[in-house]
């Protein structure tokens, strides 16, 4: 572990300097010490960050025995209530953004006291429990090509010390335990990434009550859980009787306590390279460039020069107002000279291109992030846009995996739970008026077994969706499938209800006067289906005209491209689209 751990000091300090960057200058003390006016980091994580998990995943469970199919519909429904109630989305995304830097680590097992007091008694004792691990307590085997393959992973936690003391799980060594203090550093020399927020005023004298920092190591040979303390890891082993405080044989399903979120898998290695990584480059020196241009635009000064025999002429035009008519002998003599920033026009050249080059290696950020238009018409928006989207799959599969995985193991846990009695409303088909409580006890959980169960996570549940993207999602559905569809549908008894239409327009266009408006009451009698036959039915024949409207569209990367080429002197001469292929690159 000490060998491992000193190996993984170089991802710590690259991801810990990466975070810098990200935070920025304003954020804290312990930020980037130069000024970053285009965080592109930021941007970059904003926007991929939120299109990998934006809310809570929901489940789907399902089995081919018949007979436990209303248990398991029972337990699919209070599965998702209860990912809700833990907020799981919230430990999912900082996990994906953890990947985004380095690695993202999620443990997933039953709590201890020490888990319950680890995040503020929010957690009872016994409950299945997901946790983010930092990279900073992290540590597994680097001589393993995989991480499943690894003999040992763990990570180091920080409990009350009195709580450990007071806890019978442990063994009597407990009592020997002492408080210790929260370092900045790790014992590797290397600076922990909690600095970053808490500077000088983080130390552990400081804190709240005595603590103390543990370390849990899973053992996947021999399936066992091992709690160390800190000491035994760090200090020396000369002398030191290095028994664990617990041995646990592991609880839980196969794959262990720990799962790993990995977005570029490196050949030959475990440990994955981050997609941050074959941006920070860019990143900074993009900032480079705009800070360079700053000083010179600061520089940049205007002058007024005026011979030795036309003071008075220098001296009327300093005092006149602007647009003031004033008389001047001499006006050959005065000259007007702008001195500092000469090569302004290259620099910003510089920097829009390093701009483009950013969002080109991020997957087309300015598109996925819908920060402007990349195409003439909305068409060929729409192509470039699903392209983009092909882009960040790789990543979105690794992200939905991950949660898979993730959430299986909450479902290990939730379905070998022998105490808990699972709630969960039903309506019968067709009856939408009536409702009863299912039950899923123990007991009846007992009759299979969970590998018979297929657990899948909808991936399209952790996508965030606006009330306006919905509203012309019903929009489409109404338009392209009820609409034409609606003679067949009168004819089976199917009747598309207007007021429920209605009532969703007004709910997520935020209109709440459109029931008053429209009048929205119940049909009167025999409009449902005891009209003429004809009623509902399209006309025979129709005519539909399509009228096509070619309007010009300024897109970012043809203004960029027009920018660069006026700055360093060639005229496009025409439209701002025209592709800027002929300037030359800037050296």
């Amino acid at each position: 572990m000490r060998r491992s751990r000193q190996a993984l000091k170089r991802f710590r300090e690259e991801r810990r300097e990466a975070v810098r960057q990200f935070v920025g200058n304003h954020w804290s003390e312990e930020g980037t010490k130069e000024k970053v006016p285009l965080n592109l980091l930021a941007l970059y994580v904003q926007i991929v960050g939120r299109a990998l998990v934006a809310k809570n995943p929901r489940v789907m469970l399902s089995t081919f025995d018949r007979a436990l199919k209303p248990t398991v519909s029972a337990m699919q429904a209070w599965a998702n209530r209860e990912i809700e109630r833990m907020k799981l989305a919230d430990t999912l995304q900082r996990v994906v953004i953890d990947s985004l830097f380095s690695v993202g680590v999620c443990k997933v097992a039953l709590a201890t006291p020490a888990d319950a007091g680890n995040v503020g008694w929010g957690l009872a004792a016994g409950q299945p429990f997901a946790e983010r691990v930092d990279l900073d307590d992290f540590v597994f085997d680097v001589h393993a090509r995989d991480f499943h393959s690894c003999s040992f992973i763990g990570h180091r936690y920080r409990v009350p010390l009195e709580l450990v003391k007071e806890s019978k799980l442990y063994s009597k060594a407990r009592k020997d335990l002492a408080a210790s203090s929260d370092p900045d550093y790790n014992v590797e020399g290397d600076e922990r990434i909690k600095n970053l927020g808490q500077g000088d005023f983080g130390t552990g004298e400081e804190e709240f009550e005595d603590m103390v920092d543990l370390w849990e190591v899973y053992l996947p040979r021999h399936r066992v859980v091992l709690t160390l303390a800190d000491d035994q890891l760090t200090g020396p082993s000369e002398g030191r009787k290095l028994e664990p405080l617990r041995e646990q044989p592991w609880v839980g399903p196969y794959c262990g306590p720990y799962h790993v979120l990995a977005m570029n898998v490196v050949p030959g290695s475990a440990m994955p390279k981050a997609p941050i990584q074959d941006l920070i480059d860019l990143h900074e020196a993009a900032n480079r460039a705009y800070r360079k241009m700053i000083r010179m635009c600061e520089r940049t000064k205007e002058n007024t020069f005026v011979a030795g025999g036309a003071l008075e002429d220098g001296s009327r035009i300093q005092k006149a107002d602007d647009g003031e008519i004033i008389r001047v002998d001499r006006p050959e003599a005065i000259k007007q000279v702008v001195s500092g920033g000469t090569a302004i026009q290259q620099v910003l050249a510089v920097a829009t291109v390093l701009k483009d080059l950013f969002s080109f290696m991020g997957g087309n950020l300015e598109l996925l992030g819908g920060r402007g238009p990349q195409s003439k018409t909305a068409t060929q928006d729409t192509m470039l846009n699903q392209s983009a989207q092909a882009g960040l799959a790789d990543m979105q599969a690794r992200a939905i995996d991950f949660v898979a995985e993730t959430v299986k193991s909450l479902c290990w846990y939730w379905w070998h739970d022998p105490y808990n009695v699972q709630r969960a409303t039903h309506s019968p088909p067709g009856m939408p008026g009536m409702s009863y409580e299912r039950r899923v006890t123990p007991e009846m959980r007992r009759r299979g077994k969970f590998e018979d169960l297929g657990v899948q996570v909808d991936p399209y549940s952790m996508q965030y969706q606006t009330p306006q993207s919905r509203l012309q999602f019903i929009s489409q559905l109404v338009q392209q499938t009820v609409i034409p569809m609606m003679p067949l549908m009168v004819q089976q008894g199917v009747a598309f209800d207007i007021n429920a239409y209605l009532k969703k327009i007004g709910e997520y266009a935020d209109q709440p006067d459109l029931p008053d408006i429209l009048t929205i009451q119940e049909p009167p009698e025999g409009a449902a289906g005891g009209g003429h036959p004809a009623e509902g039915r399209m006309p025979q024949s129709t005519e539909r005209r399509y009228v096509r409207e070619n309007m010009p569209g300024r897109t970012t990367q043809a203004t960029d491209q027009d920018l660069v080429a006026r700055m360093l002197g060639h005229d496009l001469g025409g439209d701002p689209n025209k592709e800027a292929s002929g300037a030359p690159q800037p050296a």
